[in-house]
């Protein structure tokens, strides 16, 4: 019967080490889930308003952007586009 044990013995440290590796997937699922959760939870910082009244828009900035206006100090309307040359 030393073959039979052997086949058994085997087949036991197989299933051990199989379900260890399962359980070692799993937790990398685990940790690799709780990363991606992480990095898509909202921060307690952002930019996002929390106040009681949430229709209400920050004020303005007092810089308004604007379009390309002068050129080496003439007009953009005034210029003749072209092309480089």
């Amino acid at each position: 019967m030393g073959l039979v044990d052997a086949v058994r013995h085997a087949e036991q440290q197989f299933t051990k080490s199989a379900r260890r590796g399962a359980e070692r997937a799993k937790a990398g699922v685990e940790a690799m889930e709780a990363g991606i959760l992480r990095t898509l939870k909202p921060h307690h910082n952002s930019a996002v308003p929390t106040s009681a009244h949430p229709e209400q828009e920050p004020e303005p900035s007092a810089k308004v952007r604007t379009g390309i206006v002068s050129v080496n100090g003439q007009d953009v309307g005034k210029m003749r586009c072209t092309g480089g040359r």
